[in-house]
């Protein structure tokens, strides 16, 4: 074999070899090289959402007494409604019966029929005699203004005592004391209530005394006895025949016990074979205008919750909106964001029933930054001390002997704002291509490749 070809065979070899030597030094740089996830970054305004329990709230609950039911105990037969029922005005709210109403009834009636028949022996017995005369009705007036005077007595003196003043026995004096102890103006009042009382019993009492002289007037002392005796009766059954009537009312009124106005039955703790005296509230209801809203406790967010922030519920099919309406500083210390109760959100909650039965709503209040920043994945943000990173790939143009490629570049950034998925920050990261994931540890300087899916 001459040199010449000797030459072109070892050249040929040459070249195979380099050849050779090029493809593996490729097939272990891809391997030892880390594949990475390129991403861009994006310019806006970045959003979190915080998930919270709201709970329903009623800013304005009015509690029902029935007062009747002090005078007239009951138990509870039946319960027509639970919290969270939408009730309209006149609907039932649960039915009861008067305790021992039969006996009552019965007991009045007795005690009716007896007065009766006693005023018609006493009128038997006197029907010679006149049933009235014009000196029992001076008697008749004379009591009615001491009573009168004795009540307004008792008020002047009750209200002088509550502001440490002593009045003594003759009321003459009572004013000008009031007035030097500094008593308030309506004790004053009240004082010179008193004292015309005390006038118009003077007058009741001389005009009655007086009749004792007026032969015109004056009756025997039997017919007196006998017209006082027949009032006092009347009198007498006149207050059965009203307890009769007031009985007859409360059993109309606490035997079926309605909505007094449309709204939401709030709370309700009787139960079928609850008794009930009228000492606390019957129910609690929500009336209408007075519109319930979601509360959640926002003092612990790390967050600014402000008046207008979005909040959102995820349904079963769609995600749905409201907004905060206001934020309180409650009694208890705490701090409370409180969300209009969409017809959405309570749907999602089953309705009101629901809603209150469970106690809670979880919700997402969601945070936008206020202004428009550089946006990138938070899985790409790295940190080192107290410093924080992003790798960037830039692009590399090599020889012959040395292919071109990526190669990572640390570019240190400044956070604004962060999220669970998303970072926003300081520096203009536009057309970088900046590595979001990668098989394994990525470094300054260093070749990168990119992983294709």
């Amino acid at each position: 074999m001459s040199k010449k070809k000797r030459a072109l065979k070892a050249l040929v070899w040459l070249g195979v070899i380099v050849a050779a030597c090029m493809y593996f030094s490729r097939t272990i740089q891809t391997i030892t090289t880390p594949k990475v996830k390129l991403v861009q970054a994006t310019t806006g305004r970045i959003e979190q959402k915080i998930s919270v329990e709201a709970k329903p709230y009623f800013p304005v609950e009015t509690e029902i007494t029935l007062n009747k039911a002090k005078d007239y105990p009951i138990t509870v037969d039946k319960v027509y409604v639970k919290p969270g029922l939408l009730v309209k005005e006149g609907d039932t709210i649960f039915t009861a019966t008067i305790n021992d109403y039969q006996t009552k009834e019965e007991d009045l009636l007795t005690k009716y029929n007896e007065k009766s028949q006693e005023l018609i022996d006493l009128d038997i017995k006197n029907r010679k005699n006149s049933k009235q005369s014009m000196q029992n009705d001076l008697y008749d007036l004379m009591i009615e203004k001491q009573d009168a005077l004795n009540e307004a007595e008792s008020k002047a003196r009750l209200a002088a005592a509550a502001e440490g003043i002593e009045l003594t026995f003759d009321q003459t004096l009572w004013e000008a004391k009031a007035k030097q102890a500094g008593a308030s103006s309506e004790t004053v009042a009240l004082i010179r209530t008193a004292a015309t009382a005390r006038e118009a019993f003077q007058t009741a009492r001389d005009d009655f005394y007086a009749s004792y002289e007026n032969k015109k007037i004056k009756v025997s002392d039997e017919v007196f006895k006998y017209i006082n005796d027949r009032n006092k009766l009347l009198q007498e059954m006149q207050d059965l025949s009203d307890q009769m009537v007031k009985l007859l009312e409360a059993k109309q009124a606490l035997g079926t016990v309605t909505a007094t106005s449309e709204g939401y039955i709030v709370a309700l703790d009787l139960k079928a074979g609850d008794s009930y005296d009228g000492q606390k509230s019957a129910y609690t209801i929500a009336k209408k205008e007075d519109v319930p809203v979601l509360r959640a406790d926002v003092t612990d967010l790390k967050k600014d919750v402000t008046e207008g922030a979005r909040v959102e519920v995820a349904g079963d099919y769609d995600t749905f909106r409201s907004e905060v309406t206001a934020v309180v500083d409650d009694t208890d210390g705490r701090r409370y964001a409180e969300i209009e109760l969409t017809d959405d959100f309570l749907r999602t909650a089953g309705g009101m029933q629901k809603l209150l039965q469970d106690g809670s709503l979880q919700v997402s209040i969601v945070f936008r930054a206020r202004k428009n920043a550089t946006i990138i994945p938070a899985s790409a943000l790295r940190s080192e001390g107290e410093g924080e990173y992003v790798f960037v790939a830039e692009r590399e143009y090599g020889g012959f002997l040395n292919s071109g490629g990526l190669k990572a570049k640390k570019t240190s950034v400044t956070v604004i704002d962060r999220s669970d998925t998303a970072v926003s920050v300081q520096e203009d990261l536009s057309y970088q291509s900046i590595i979001d994931r990668a098989d394994r540890t990525v470094e300054d300087g260093k070749p990168v490749m990119e992983y294709v899916e």
